[in-house]
């Protein structure tokens, strides 16, 4: 019977772009007397990633910590629910493991999403690094392809990592890191966001060449690039201080002459860009 039941309004936040063109809000019931923590499991997020946290806020009060990795942490005493409407919004708190969040939270630090990612920012990056360690250990895939890695190393670059996902090396003082995101290739240079993101991967890995080798010659006195045609096919335009590519090719890049070296990359392989741009 309808008065056995509670109404529960039930949100939770975007994870990614493209996952907000729908509202995520919805109206389900329980019966009168079911526990806030099992109401909380019931409601929770589709998503069901290892490592994501979400931070239930039940009537406007931190309630619980949920993660597929540990189901309902709860942060105040368990009870039965009697009255509704109850609303229950669940905040996505990233990839901040999701026990660790618990403690924390149940510490008294608050919900402050900011605050928390920037604490748990070093620890990331040492989990991050020793997984990338590990994968470097057991599996035999590498990112890049090992003409790559002799023309990085032929520049002057030192590898310190090289694993499926990642590849980590220094050129000229500066920390280069190649990653695999999804169908992206991305570069970072000394940290901060990717100054490239590019598709296909073998675009990516020539252009990478490419601005080592105008890095080199501009270390020894000569013009970064040479008068060489572009390829055709490649088109780039500049937004916001950025210059893009539209269409099967995807170019992203944050300078000019990175802009000009993946016009120069577009349709030449690695060793086609080394001989141009040879010392």
């Amino acid at each position: 019977m309808p008065w056995r039941n509670i109404e529960l309004h039930v949100d939770r936040d975007s994870v990614a772009m493209g996952d907000d063109v729908e509202s995520h809000a919805r109206t389900t019931t329980l019966p009168r007397g079911t526990l806030l923590s099992a109401a909380i499991e019931q409601c929770s997020p589709e998503i069901k990633a290892q490592g994501w946290s979400w931070v239930a806020v039940v009537d406007r009060e931190v309630a619980a910590v949920w993660s597929a990795d540990h189901g309902v942490q709860l942060l105040v005493a368990d009870r039965k629910l009697k009255r509704g409407p109850i609303d229950i919004i669940f905040r996505y708190f990233l990839q901040i493991d999701p026990g660790w969040l618990f403690d924390r939270l149940a510490q008294g630090e608050r919900a402050d999403l900011r605050a928390l990612e920037q604490e748990y920012a070093p620890i990331a990056r040492e989990k991050y690094r020793a997984e990338l360690l590990r994968r470097e250990r057991e599996i035999e895939a590498r990112l890049l392809t090992p003409e790559c890695i002799d023309a990085i190393q032929h520049y002057g670059a030192d590898v310190t990592l090289h694993a499926d996902v990642a590849c980590e090396f220094t050129h000229q003082g500066k920390q280069w890191v190649a990653k695999r995101a999804d169908t992206m290739f991305q570069v970072f240079v000394g940290g901060g966001a990717p100054v490239a993101s590019i598709r296909p991967h073998t675009l990516g890995e020539a252009w990478l060449i490419g601005m080592l080798a105008a890095e080199n010659r501009v270390a020894a006195g000569l013009p970064d690039l040479l008068d060489a045609d572009p390829l055709p096919g490649l088109e780039l335009t500049q937004q916001g201080g950025r210059w893009m590519s539209h269409g099967a090719t995807v170019v992203q890049v944050r300078t000019e002459l990175a802009a000009r070296v993946a016009r120069l990359a577009f349709g030449r392989s690695i060793v086609e860009v080394r001989t141009l741009l040879e010392l």
